[in-house]
């Protein structure tokens, strides 16, 4: 997922992947790359044109990614695309017989693919 916003004419990138990669531009230069499966964090970003803040907070009731320039609320939603999705799904009741054989299968792939992948870095 990629989010950008406008800060003093230069663009600030966000870029998040599903399995916990972050990477954070601003105006074209990666600022940091790093993997972080924290539910609630806070980065702050010195740059000449102000402190810019994230500010992700995860949890099953709630999703908020929001970004601020210099302690001023700049963008309500980084991604609410995603944000939406997730409201959706939580209107949905249940999961039926399709959708619980699915995810067993997921966690199992990803149990899988974990334990080969910590048995070679040995």
């Amino acid at each position: 997922m990629e989010a950008s916003f406008d800060v003093k004419g230069k663009e600030f990138k966000v870029d998040f992947s599903m399995f916990g990669s972050e990477k954070y531009y601003f105006n074209g230069e990666l600022l940091k790359k790093r993997w972080n499966f924290k539910f609630n964090d806070r980065l702050v970003f010195d740059t000449e044109e102000g402190k810019i803040e994230i500010v992700v907070s995860l949890s099953s009731k709630d999703w908020s990614t929001q970004a601020f320039l210099d302690n001023e609320l700049v963008v309500e939603e980084l991604f609410p695309e995603f944000k939406q999705k997730i409201e959706d799904g939580k209107k949905t009741k249940g999961m039926g017989k399709s959708g619980m054989f699915r995810n067993a299968i997921l966690w199992c792939a990803l149990t899988v693919t974990f334990l080969l992948i910590f048995q070679w870095a040995k």
